[in-house]
């Protein structure tokens, strides 16, 4: 079979468009997209097959209109999902930029490409496919289409992320501690034992926070935060976690103490539960794909604190919030663009007799 299929419909028939839509079937490695209508930068289209993924949750930041890094996103949680077959409709109306990272997106994931076209090829497109595998067929073809005794079930209702409810998670209590990163560590930590178990959020609430994280169109922040619902550890752990950290085939991932306390027998190795695998499998592959040698994990290319609470505040994730609605004064809350009006303190519930050694300095600071 070659790599894409331009499939032309001249007549824009409506068997053509619901037999494309009924295909689409994700637990099957198929997905349909419809492109959102009036628009034509080619990180929309990425947001769209983001979309079609169960990945439509965004929040407000540069990253959401850079091309190169939303397909990177999309193509890692595309073969993280094991994704064989993209069907688009509307293709002739797709510009000369949102072809080229298309094409790339079917290179990068080895995924066969079906594109429904309305129009004669443009130009553009005719360029565009001269030196790609690909065939040309009239209407829909057959493998592309909805096989026998197909049931059409209907996709999953994702509520908005403006609709949820906060959700309070007391595995995020030192998550905003502080934002200083920790230097890298090379050390050999111990095993993983039973009291290195993964932190459960309350009971009845981690197959929740589960489903909004899965739905978080960023990889490395969808990651992150798993890894801090699992370990309970401030950012500046998280953001110390080198790639090699993290071991796919074993679920386990090294976390290294603070360097001032720093010991083999400190740094912890932690298993990483089934809900969490996808996520850092796929934060695992965007990594490779776009972040430098020698970056982190489970950061940006600039390790910073906001993106990260930017990413908890758009699922309504939040730590043990006051009683009183009032901050304790030492830990302000951090103020960032698109901060939400009603968010969390993320440090007003912090209880100081708890707090472990190595952030005692940090929380008088």
């Amino acid at each position: 079979m070659p790599a894409v299929t331009l499939a032309f419909d001249p007549d824009d028939t409506p068997a053509c468009a619901h037999a494309a839509l009924a295909a689409h079937n994700p637990a099957a490695g198929q997905v349909t997209v419809h492109p959102t209508p009036g628009t034509d930068h080619p990180a929309d289209l990425a947001h769209d097959v983001l979309a079609a993924l169960g990945k439509p949750y965004t929040p407000s930041g540069r990253w959401n209109t850079q091309p190169a890094l939303t397909w990177a996103a999309a193509a890692a949680w595309a073969r993280t999902a094991g994704l064989n077959h993209l069907i688009l409709l509307r293709g002739h109306l797709l510009t000369p930029a949102r072809w080229r990272y298309l094409l790339a997106f079917q290179q990068h994931t080895g995924s066969h490409l079906t594109v429904v076209c309305h129009r004669t090829p443009t130009p553009a497109l005719t360029r565009a496919l001269a030196s790609v595998d690909h065939t040309i067929t009239h209407g829909l073809p057959a493998y592309a289409c909805p096989g026998p005794g197909h049931h059409q079930s209907q996709p999953a209702h994702i509520p908005t992320a403006t609709s949820l409810p906060w959700l309070t998670l007391p595995a995020l209590t030192y998550l905003a501690l502080t934002d200083r990163p920790e230097p890298p560590c090379d050390c050999t930590p111990p095993p993983a034992t039973a009291d290195r178990l993964p932190m459960e959020p309350p009971p009845g609430r981690t197959e929740e926070a589960a489903a909004r994280l899965h739905r978080l169109a960023h990889p490395t922040h969808a990651a992150a935060l798993a890894a801090a619902l699992i370990t309970g550890v401030p950012f500046s752990q998280l953001a110390a976690v080198h790639p090699t950290d993290y071991h796919s085939a074993r679920a386990t991932l090294t976390l290294h103490a603070p360097a001032r306390h720093r010991t083999p027998a400190r740094c912890a190795v932690y298993r990483v539960p089934g809900w969490a695998r996808p996520l850092l499998d796929a934060a695992t592959r965007y990594h490779q794909h776009r972040k430098p040698p020698g970056s982190r994990l489970l950061t940006d290319t600039q390790p910073t604190l906001t993106p990260l609470l930017q990413a908890a505040e758009h699922c309504r994730l939040r730590p043990p919030q006051d009683p009183s609605g009032r901050s304790r004064g030492r830990f302000p809350r951090p103020h960032f663009p698109e901060a939400l009006p009603d968010g969390p303190h993320w440090t007003a519930c912090i209880p100081l007799p708890n707090l472990p050694p190595e952030l005692q300095s940090a929380a008088l600071q």
